[in-house]
């Protein structure tokens, strides 16, 4: 591996930060931290960093254009390279890369989560890459599985990368002086924000706001939101200000009905906040018994889980395992190891 040249698909440094997104930012950081020497290409319209030293190639300022056709063919003449792709899409016609698949909720069936264009623009796209890879890398078991289910791919391709945990989490000041609840993903509907806004009454009752933050990625189909005096809704928050917004809330509700793994929970968790969310299995894979489950088809088990927040502590020992298992520094020795492989 010691000649091998790293490059990173820097396309999502022109996306608006998200889950996946910033899965690619803490392995990159984590990268330089260990002096894993990488190359990380970008469209023309990505923004100016100081934080990364980024090389722009092509001409095309779009970045789905420039990543099926400008980064495929820069890298493709390259020699003794290798072409990481840490957020779910990736050049058809690279020859040799590794692609990361977080989740695939675009291929669950009877749901309408995803824009049409998108949905089957990735059920066309991420068969092929997968197929093609010399790696897929993943985030948890529960998504290799479903991987494996959807894909005929040879399970010892797959290798699990976990998420980590920012290592830089800067917690500004107090927003809002009443007592709150944190929904997070607001217009992403397999979030199911809107389960707890209409449970607003409720809410009320116990004394508390529902705080909402939203993002604004295309790819979403449209939300309605409720107009109500105890709800709050924020479309942007900088990473200082999201991490106030978790700090001080009484507890993060994550009511969602498919994930990959569940960032916010592992944020929410380590800053000590309690987290109520849906009894899937990939939350309890990745943590526990630390959250509070309930059953998004039971009313009653939700308000039990509301009742049960004033009892519940995060403690030391409990955030220390989580970031012992969670780090950014260890996914990265993993892929170090994966490229042994090559």
């Amino acid at each position: 591996m010691s000649n091998l040249k790293i490059f990173i698909n820097g396309k999502f440094l022109t996306q608006q930060v998200t889950g996946v997104q910033a899965y690619a930012y803490g392995m990159i950081d984590a990268m330089k931290r260990q002096g894993v020497s990488f190359e990380i290409l970008a469209p023309k319209s990505a923004p100016l960093s100081d934080r990364y030293i980024v090389t722009k190639i092509g001409f095309f300022t779009n970045p789905n254009l420039w990543e099926q056709l400008s980064l495929a063919k820069y890298i493709n003449q390259q020699e003794n390279a290798i072409l990481i792709n840490f957020c779910n899409s990736a050049p058809l016609l690279c020859k040799n890369q590794i692609v990361t698949i977080h989740d695939l909720a675009f291929e669950q069936k009877k749901v309408k989560w995803f824009s049409v264009k998108f949905k089957y623009w990735y059920r066309f796209l991420i068969p092929k890459i997968t197929r093609t890879s010399k790696f897929v890398f993943t985030v948890s078991d529960f998504s290799k599985n479903e991987i494996l289910s959807y894909y005929s791919i040879a399970k010892e391709k797959i290798k699990v990368i976990p998420n980590g945990l920012n290592t830089s989490i800067q917690i500004g000041e107090r927003k809002i002086a009443e007592d709150y609840v944190l929904l997070i993903g607001g217009n992403n509907p397999r979030k199911n924000t809107s389960y707890v806004i209409d449970k607003i009454d409720e809410l009320t009752k116990l004394g508390l706001k529902l705080v909402v933050l939203k993002t604004e990625k295309s790819v979403f189909r449209d939300a309605i939101y409720l107009n109500h005096s105890s709800i709050i809704y924020f479309n942007f928050a900088s990473n200082e200000e999201y991490y106030s917004l978790i700090n001080y809330s009484k507890a993060l509700i994550y009511p969602s009905l498919y994930e990959g793994f569940g960032i916010p929970i592992l944020e929410s968790l380590c800053l000590k906040t309690p987290v109520i969310c849906s009894d899937l299995n990939v939350f309890k894979e990745c943590f526990g018994e630390l959250p509070i489950y309930f059953n998004t088809s039971d009313d009653n088990s939700f308000i039990y889980a509301l009742q049960k927040v004033k009892e519940t502590v995060i403690s030391d020992i409990d955030v220390k395992n989580l970031k012992r298992k969670y780090s950014f520094d260890q996914s990265v020795s993993l892929i170090l190891k994966t490229l042994e492989e090559l």
